[in-house]
């Protein structure tokens, strides 16, 4: 009788331990598969969350927005390097901050179909690539000479069909790797802002994109000033 018993008890631990081997790889399993391509719950930190969502859709304009303020400031100091009359610069002062609220159309338009659109292609190639686990920076810089062509081709062909003419070649293979170089930060950013990040979180990570483009502007035009580039204004 106590042989009998003790059969049974070990062979009770041992169906024991193999049904909590199975709950524990089906938990792997599971885990695996919410890393590379299921959105993780509202609030989970780290978890990979939703591509379309108000926080990666207000992140992304932010980060667009902070990209727009360094590239106006770039490109108004780098006219007082070219020959001829240079422009005002203290008209920026003035313009720039019409130039943000009427941006925020355009920031909307640019995230909806360029950078939101690189962040899933990003996903789906790191899912087709079979990588496990969160995808890594360069499959967004992989994607998005992709996505930046094919919103170049359809911002094109929009404004061909609203001009009636189509715009010389030049154009695009320069629009082509701008908005590429803009889309792989922009991106990269709404990727942080979907993991679950919160409300607050979010709006934080905003104003930090946002100051941190104003930032970098103040130092282009202090180093500017510094090198003499506006002793003339």
């Amino acid at each position: 009788m106590g042989t009998t018993g003790d059969g049974a008890g070990a062979a009770g631990a041992a169906g024991a331990a193999d049904g909590a081997g199975e709950a524990d790889g089906a938990d792997g399993a599971g885990v695996a598969g919410g890393a590379v391509g299921t959105p993780g719950r509202a609030g989970e930190t780290g978890a990979l969350g939703p591509v379309w969502s108000g926080r990666t859709l207000l992140v992304s304009m932010a980060a667009l927005l902070a990209e727009a303020v360094i590239a106006t400031v770039g490109l108004t100091l780098y006219s007082f390097t070219q020959e001829g009359p240079a422009g005002n610069g203290f008209m920026v002062a003035f313009v720039l901050p019409f130039a943000l609220v009427l941006g925020a159309l355009p920031g909307f338009v640019l995230t909806a179909t360029l950078v939101l659109p690189t962040l899933s292609l990003a996903r789906r190639a790191a899912r087709w690539g079979g990588w496990h686990g969160r995808p890594k920076w360069w499959w967004t810089a992989a994607a998005a000479p992709f996505t930046a062509a094919g919103a170049t081709l359809a911002y094109g062909t929009v404004l061909a069909l609203l001009t009636r003419s189509a715009g010389p070649p030049r154009v695009y293979l320069v629009c082509w790797p701008a908005l590429t170089a803009a889309a792989v930060p922009a991106a990269l950013l709404a990727a942080v802002a979907g993991r679950g990040t919160g409300a607050r979180r979010t709006v934080r990570l905003m104003l930090t994109v946002v100051g941190t483009g104003f930032l970098a502007a103040f130092v282009l035009g202090v180093c500017a000033l510094g090198a003499g580039l506006l002793s003339a204004v």
